[in-house]
């Protein structure tokens, strides 16, 4: 009897989550809810902030992030990436980059994965995760940086205005289990930037040119000021983060928010 009400127990039980994690149900923004911390004194290098639904994500230049509640990840986490990177915020977002889209290929192999330039990832050819990077800098020192990730996990619709936009449940037919992603997500993000100690900036940049979306083909591009839409070819991204283009003009050197991918 003993040991079956052991055993019962143990199914029923739910562990606790770990002490680097704070989950919540509702917030406005995982990034928000991160810098508070951080400005409280109560974020450490490797926490995270998870919400299952955000009301006023963040993303790139001032988007906002959609995500169905409950079936998606919304998570920050914070890092002390002065300590390992130096002074170049674009090295850590390679590192995130480039660790994200290994973890993809190695769950589901069947899957393109590529990042477009500069931190969205694509899953054959579509959206699926999208990054945003906020540092925090005291004086002149990289202090800390909260990585914003947001994962189009188990949703199966999207709104029309989000068309290039699909999950991991769409691209495999599996369904998959938030905090498992959450936990692997953040110990590759923290085995990477410790491996990036004292390694060459040159090798964290040839992988993340070697899974840049586009490279070696010709694609259509607005500038984000211009209406006229041109062609290029995409050649790399350089040690500034820039991409590099060439067109019939000759080569542009593009910064991040200055064009439009035509998809």
């Amino acid at each position: 009897m003993r040991s079956k009400l052991r055993n019962l127990l143990t199914i029923q039980t739910v562990k606790p989550n770990p002490k680097w994690l704070y989950a919540l149900d509702v917030i406005d923004s995982t990034n928000n809810y991160a810098i508070g911390l951080l400005e409280d004194g109560l974020a450490h290098h490797g926490d995270v902030v998870w919400a299952l639904e955000q009301t006023a994500g963040k993303g790139q230049r001032g988007k906002k992030w959609e995500a169905k509640a409950g079936d998606n990840i919304m998570m920050s986490l914070v890092v002390q990436p002065g300590q390992v990177l130096g002074t170049n915020p674009f090295h850590l977002n390679m590192v995130v980059a480039n660790t994200i889209t290994t973890y993809f290929r190695n769950i589901y192999p069947y899957w393109k994965v590529a990042i477009k330039w500069p931190n969205d990832i694509y899953i054959n050819a579509k959206k699926t995760v999208g990054i945003l990077i906020e540092n925090v800098f005291r004086g002149s020192q990289w202090a800390h940086a909260i990585i914003g990730i947001g994962i189009n996990v188990n949703q199966s619709e999207f709104p029309e205005h989000l068309a290039n936009a699909t999950s991991l449940h769409n691209a495999s037919g599996l369904r998959y289990e938030l905090k498992e992603i959450i936990t692997d997500i953040r110990a590759g993000i923290l085995n990477e930037l410790q491996l990036s100690n004292g390694a060459s900036f040159e090798k964290v940049r040839a992988a993340y040119n070697e899974h840049l979306f586009g490279a070696g083909s010709t694609r259509a591009f607005r500038l984000s000021n211009d209406a006229e839409v041109f062609e290029a070819k995409v050649l790399e991204v350089d040690e500034e983060g820039m991409l590099l283009l060439q067109t019939k003009e000759g080569l542009l050197k593009c910064a991040s928010g200055s064009i439009q991918w035509l998809l």
